[in-house]
């Protein structure tokens, strides 16, 4: 969604009811009461490092994740406005994932809970208070995944933009990043590896994925997948990135990722995180340190960050498992 024109602004429900639609939508989208200052103006982000919603926009997104990095970039909004001109941003290719009940339309189309943003911009319109969740994979990051995948160069018009994307695996992935985005501050890594998105939308909506793309990938050799781990375990407390890992292993990183998963059984971010976990419990166990060093020694961003991950791998906090380490 870009710029607004005033003039064209409709107010639902009065300023009292769009107030309190909007502390239910920053609630929901993983802020307590007073963390942030409401549909505040968007300040200038002069780059093209960051899509052109967050920053041509009259309503400032309620949370947005990955501005620096040249990854997956995730944006929230919330919105009482009935019509909303957008602007096109070639640089991303953009999907909106719709978390309220509220219809909404596209250039008079009916919009579907998933609906891609045209790069030539278009004109929305919603029926009521909407919320919704935007996902922004780097035009030139699509571009790398389709050589890969394809070995085919990427124009904007070997993509379709529709309205209402009917995918149903499509969906059940945004709605996990979603879900886990809400819960914890997504890392390089993890961005990272849901940037692999780009896949799904380039085999549902790109013309090349109407076409056999590349068959299986394979796995990592012994010495690769020796060199990725060693510079995993000496690495564990730095916010890693699944580019320096695929260079390491000497492949493009879109097969890495999927000849990672196919070696050691699960994605890059995940075996860090089980080996984040196995350090900070051999920590734990030798007890004292306190917990945001063991946090930091880790590669977690906060010992809040290191006791959500935790508590949801072993079902208990750092505290007590320490506790019933040293008892």
């Amino acid at each position: 969604m870009l710029r607004m024109n005033l003039r064209h602004q409709k107010p639902l429900g009065g300023l009292e009811g769009g107030r309190l639609k909007f502390d239910e939508a920053w609630r929901e989208f993983g802020h307590s009461e007073g963390d942030g200052a409401g549909l505040a103006s968007c300040r200038a982000i002069n780059t093209s490092a960051v899509p052109r919603y967050w920053t041509d926009h009259l309503i400032a997104p309620v949370r947005m994740i990955g501005a620096g990095t040249a990854s997956l970039k995730l944006s929230y909004w919330f919105s009482t406005i009935e019509d909303s001109p957008q602007e096109g941003d070639p640089n991303f290719v953009s999907a909106s994932l719709r978390t309220s009940a509220a219809t909404a339309w596209r250039d008079a189309a009916s919009s579907g809970l998933i609906s891609m943003l045209p790069f030539e911009g278009a004109q929305w319109r919603f029926e009521q208070p909407v919320s919704f969740m935007q996902f922004h994979i780097p035009f030139e990051l699509m571009g790398m995944v389709c050589l890969s995948l394809f070995g085919k160069d990427l124009t904007h018009d070997h993509i379709r933009m529709p309205a209402d994307v009917l995918d149903v695996q499509l969906h059940h992935c945004l709605e996990r990043i979603r879900h886990t985005a809400s819960m914890i501050e997504p890392s390089n890594l993890l961005l990272d590896s849901w940037a692999i998105l780009a896949e799904k939308f380039l085999l549902q909506l790109s013309s090349h994925g109407e076409r056999n793309g590349h068959g299986p990938f394979g796995k990592l050799p012994a010495r690769g997948v020796a060199r990725v781990v060693d510079y995993i375990e000496d690495a564990i407390d730095h916010d890693l990135r699944l580019s320096t890992l695929a260079a390491i292993a000497g492949m493009s990183t879109h097969h890495f990722a999927h000849s990672f998963q196919q070696t050691i059984g699960m994605s890059p971010h995940s075996y860090v995180l089980v080996r984040r976990i196995e350090r900070a419990r051999a920590l734990l166990h030798r007890g004292g340190a306190p917990l945001v060093d063991v946090a930091l020694a880790c590669g977690f961003s906060s010992q809040s960050h290191l006791t959500t991950v935790f508590r949801r791998c072993l079902g208990l906090t750092p505290g007590e498992y320490r506790r019933r380490a040293v008892f």
